[in-house]
């Protein structure tokens, strides 16, 4: 009866000692961080207008010339605000962030000889550039004594600018971009360690997926072909991983 007593005030001591510690958790703190983000812009390009006359292997060269890939990346670095409320073992919170991006990726072909017809070459240009990102994420996890391991989802908004252009050396020049504020949604994980003096250091991962952006070429000053119009029309997504250390100090 006694040892039972006993391993009964042994673990309510244990979960008390861990509902405390785990409340070192609870309040506002703001951060800063910096990290890496790496990402993916695929391009999708429709030939419009008297596109229609010219040769199927004509519109499918410039169509593949002007639907690449890129692959924008860079270092970020930013700040952030939040609030943790921990209870029995586990952390809600939420958090506030902006960072500057500073990814890009650029793409020229230089000119090309087109297939049905070699003496006649195209010069394509595509780019995108991330400038900004503000996030407003939602956390959930388990706060221990001096670690906490949460997940996290909230929404992003980015400032981006995509650009595309091509040139041939028949004079026929179209050129175009668009600065866009994308909205998406933000998702990942993190690991954060308490030092006991309402400082902490903490690691994330997270995942970006933005919407997409549409923009049409236009032509360009010195430009041969103008009528009959010929139209180039730009599908362009964009998606991004970043990790990324910080610290925080709780108030």
């Amino acid at each position: 009866m006694m040892l039972k007593r006993l391993s009964i005030l042994v673990a309510a001591s244990l979960l008390s000692a861990n509902a405390m510690a785990s409340d070192n958790w609870t309040g506002w703190y703001v951060g800063a961080n910096a990290g890496y983000s790496r990402g993916n812009s695929d391009v999708d390009t429709t030939l419009g207008g008297q596109w229609s006359i010219e040769s199927a292997a004509l519109q499918s060269h410039v169509v593949s010339e002007m639907s690449p890939r890129l692959d924008p990346s860079g270092a970020q670095f930013g700040v952030q605000v939040g609030y943790n409320h921990s209870f029995n073992g586990f952390l809600l919170g939420g958090e506030l962030s902006y960072n500057r991006m500073n990814m890009d990726d650029t793409r020229q072909t230089g000119p090309t000889p087109t297939p049905p017809f070699p003496s006649l070459t195209y010069d394509v240009h595509n780019k995108v550039e991330v400038d900004d990102e503000l996030a407003l994420r939602l956390k959930l996890g388990y706060a221990g004594n001096r670690h906490a391991i949460y997940g996290t989802v909230g929404i992003a908004r980015v400032d981006a600018t995509m650009s595309a252009g091509i040139v041939s050396n028949g004079l026929y020049n179209k050129r175009n971009s668009e600065a866009d504020n994308l909205h998406g949604v933000q998702f990942g994980a993190g690991y954060e360690f308490d030092f006991g003096n309402n400082w902490s250091l903490r690691a994330e991962i997270l995942r970006t997926d933005l919407e997409d952006t549409d923009f049409v070429t236009e032509y360009q000053p010195g430009s041969t072909f103008v009528t009959p119009a010929y139209t180039e029309s730009v599908n362009q997504d964009l998606d991004y991983t970043t990790f990324r250390i910080g610290v925080n100090y709780r108030f």
